[in-house]
């Protein structure tokens, strides 16, 4: 029996996002290696695991059936056999929906740890993390609601008797997870607002830079067309299984576009995404901020606090372009060479010492 145009579009969609997912974890590798990878990283590893494991919860439930629509009438029609079918395909879409729900999560945990590298230092920080939290509590809403609108548990898988619409179709589950889920992609897609309205660019490159950062309209619209055509359908699974596929895809894809980017530019990597020592600033302060890059590494040495008006984040290791670049009007450097010994200390064969000298003129800042 050949595949159903759905089996087709969920299988075809999960090679391309899966492909696009380790497209990112080569991109992170060739920036900072695997011992430089940090939270957003991990989240991506999550988001194959549970990627793979909703598409195998659906393909079975397509195999199976659930027990939405399965009435006292029909279900008195049924062998042993076929209501035990029924019954493990309605666990298979309990199992899918807690898979749905944690890969979508997993998204905005790796967006989130993402915005937290490129806002370090920058007062957006905190607003990351008070999404960040806003996030937890909305998963643990809406798993409330997944395993919470049915009671006892049993009765989302049961099938004789029917064990009502509330439980089978789950329009609570919907519209939990629609509500949750937009208000926290909208606070996600807010925080790097006030970074692209700073940022010192032409305008076509904000554009685009705009675009790559809030890519996450495009989840909340997909996440809405999933809710409003399957609640529209409420009666059959085909329709509802088919857009989580589809809104996940694109939830993928958005997510990761910042991370596999550097792969295809053109310009050099930023070899401070590395850790090296080719930052703009250095200074051994143990209270300086790193800098931070898109698919690049946080473990950078930078300035200390009290030089606030040099604070700026690098959004792109595949560009020297920066998002509040600092005014160095104020900053005259010299740099000196000389083949004699240095501090009056005799060395075998005089070896060649660069003195370079900074003066700071702080009238010249604002």
């Amino acid at each position: 029996m050949g595949a159903t145009p759905f089996q087709t579009e969920a299988w075809t969609e999960y090679g391309i996002g899966t492909m696009i997912l380790f497209l990112r974890y080569f991109a992170r590798w060739k920036a900072v290696g695997f011992k430089g990878w940090q939270g957003d990283d991990y989240f991506a590893l999550l988001v194959l695991v549970f990627w793979t494991l909703e598409l195998c919860m659906l393909e079975l439930i397509g195999q199976y059936g659930t027990n939405i629509g399965i009435y006292d009438e029909i279900s008195v029609t049924l062998t042993d056999k076929e209501i035990a079918r029924f019954e493990f395909g309605s666990k298979c879409l309990l199992m899918g929906w807690n898979f749905y729900v944690s890969l979508i999560w997993a998204l905005k945990g790796c967006v989130l740890c993402f915005y937290n590298r490129i806002t370090l230092g920058l007062k957006q920080q905190k607003f990351v993390k008070w999404t960040g939290i806003a996030c937890v509590l909305g998963f643990a809403g809406v798993l409330g609601a997944i395993w919470g609108h049915c009671v006892p548990v049993h009765r989302n898988w049961q099938v004789v008797p029917y064990p009502g619409d509330a439980c089978t179709t789950g329009v609570a589950n919907y519209v939990t997870l629609v509500v949750i889920n937009v208000v926290t992609d909208v606070a996600i897609l807010i925080i790097p607002v006030p970074l692209l309205w700073k940022v010192q660019l032409p305008l076509g490159r904000k554009l685009a830079i705009g675009v790559l950062l809030c890519s996450g309209v495009f989840i909340i619209i997909a996440t809405l067309l999933r809710c409003i055509l399957s609640l529209q359908s409420i009666k059959g699974i085909n329709v509802s299984t088919i857009w989580a596929i589809r809104e996940t895809f694109v939830g993928i894809v958005a997510t990761n576009a910042a991370a596999i980017k550097p792969l295809f530019s053109g310009s050099r990597w930023l070899s401070s995404s590395k850790g090296n020592s080719a930052t703009p600033y250095s200074n051994d302060n143990n209270n300086s901020h790193p800098l931070a890059t898109i698919g690049g590494s946080s473990n950078m040495t930078s300035r200390p606090k009290r030089r606030r008006s040099l604070d700026y984040t690098d959004i792109g290791n595949s560009s020297e372009e920066n998002i509040f670049k600092p005014d160095l009007s104020h900053i005259r450097g010299e740099t000196k060479v000389s083949s004699g010994p240095r501090t009056g200390k005799s060395a075998p064969g005089h070896p060649i010492t660069v003195t370079t000298e900074v003066d700071v003129d702080y009238s010249k800042q604002v």
